[in-house]
């Protein structure tokens, strides 16, 4: 028992120093301005109405803690609030997701767009560059 209570401790220790050094790590790398390509999707429970913008390019966008994208919370929010506002549909679920590979996202929008469409019980609805873009948020406006 007491050899438990000795390894179980360790195993702590060392979890601990390792986090503690990554979160310094972390800390230490300064975030790249980058190319990044992202899409969003709209759901509504309600609703059978699924929409969804195409693959747009976003310059100058700051990557952090290995490819995550800062106020990605943000670019959901301009989908809904585009939603909400112009097309006048309240309660969407709104998701984005982002690459610094164009042809990895590509390949990822196909494999949403091919769900949808195969359930007959969904209406697909594209919002095109022209209706619908991202805009850049962060560092400079």
């Amino acid at each position: 028992m007491k050899v438990l209570k000795y390894v179980i401790c360790l195993a702590c220790a060392m979890w601990m120093g390792t986090t503690m050094i990554s979160a310094k790590n972390d800390k230490d790398a300064q975030p790249e301005e980058q190319t990044v390509y992202i899409f969003g999707m709209a759901c509504a429970f309600g609703d059978s109405l699924v929409h969804f913008t195409d693959v747009q390019e976003i310059k100058g966008l700051e990557l952090v803690n290995k490819g995550f994208l800062e106020y990605r919370s943000l670019y959901s929010y301009q989908l809904k609030n585009y939603l909400e506002n112009a097309k006048n549909l309240p309660n969407r679920t709104c998701t984005v997701y982002f690459s610094e590979k164009k042809s990895k996202l590509e390949k990822t929008f196909a494999k949403f767009k091919k769900r949808y469409q195969g359930d007959k019980s969904v209406a697909l609805r594209p919002l095109g560059a022209q209706e619908f873009s991202f805009t850049r948020h962060g560092g400079a406006e």
